[in-house]
């Protein structure tokens, strides 16, 4: 479990705005979703299935594969953090659409 401060460093990522359509895994069965923002350590994203706090996902796109957890849940939002932070060109890449 991450302690507070970490979650803190992980917040002040750099988030940057897009609407990027992604296929979602969550115990292997894939649902579509939409990522809103995207930083480093994770990802704001919107879907009609949404999965519970806690959830291991996958999330592939077109020039994104990471996994994650969610973290919070409101309405059909919710909020992932990366296992592993993405490097700061991976993240320029989805936005940009290269």
């Amino acid at each position: 479990m991450h302690d507070q401060q970490s979650l803190a460093i992980a917040r002040r990522a750099t988030r940057l705005k897009l609407f990027e359509p992604v296929l979602l895994r969550l115990h292997g069965m894939p649902f579509r979703a939409h990522l809103l923002d995207l930083s480093a350590t994770g990802a704001l994203a919107h879907s009609e299935r949404t999965p519970c706090v806690g959830d291991h996902v996958l999330i592939e796109g077109e020039s994104l594969c990471v996994s994650g957890r969610v973290v919070w849940v409101r309405a059909r939002r919710f909020g992932i953090r990366f296992d592993v932070p993405l490097a700061d060109m991976i993240v320029q890449r989805v936005v940009m659409g290269d």
